[in-house]
């Protein structure tokens, strides 16, 4: 984050339930970069009704780098004003939830945020965003890379925002949330410092 220039924050929000934790780290993460001066706005994917599944008729428009989804565009456009891109979402089976995924699957379109190059091979078109992920699971993060060998950080860090040119600057994995007052506390504590910066 550069220190002392106006930058342009855009939430995703991906969680149903808007007591939960994960709900006050988008809303601790929104007071503390408007205060910083920043602009900020969210996308809250429940709230507008957005639809992650892709029917047969989506994909057909997908192939084509072309979308049948007015939010999909609507999206793009804020993604395309946006400097950083703030991801806090919970961890589900292993990953982020489905309203999530199928964001990704729905607004990453050719031409848009990826194209190839003579030899086949994806190059990224979004270099210029920079993301900031902060998952949030009930399970230890020693269970998260042991079982599962983090996949927020393979699926979604590296493969998807990574294959679309976006530089995650930061991965917070916040673990055993459900532990104690204290420890979820002290958490916020640390995403509010971090946004201070």
């Amino acid at each position: 984050m550069k220190v002392g220039i106006q930058m342009n924050y855009l939430i995703i929000k991906s969680h149903p339930y808007s007591g939960s934790f994960n709900a006050g780290v988008a809303a601790t993460i929104y007071e503390t970069v408007s205060m910083k001066g920043h602009n900020v706005t969210e996308i809250d994917l429940l709230s507008d009704g957005f639809n992650p599944v892709m029917t047969a008729e989506d994909l057909e428009a997908w192939k084509q780098g072309q979308t049948l989804d007015p939010l999909i565009k609507k999206y793009q456009n804020q993604i395309d004003d946006a400097d950083i891109l703030v991801f806090p979402f919970p961890v589900w089976w292993g990953g982020p939830p489905a309203i999530l995924k199928g964001f990704c699957d729905k607004i990453l379109l050719y031409g848009w945020a990826y194209k190839l190059n003579e030899s086949g091979k994806l190059v990224g078109m979004l270099n210029s965003k920079k993301a900031i992920v902060i998952a949030t699971s009930e399970v230890a993060n020693e269970i998260i890379e042991r079982n599962y060998r983090n996949p927020v950080e393979g699926a979604f860090v590296k493969n998807t925002l990574g294959d679309c040119g976006i530089e995650v600057i930061k991965h917070m994995y916040i673990d055993k949330i459900s532990s104690d007052r204290d420890y979820a506390e002290n958490k916020m504590a640390e995403i509010r410092e971090m946004f201070s910066a």
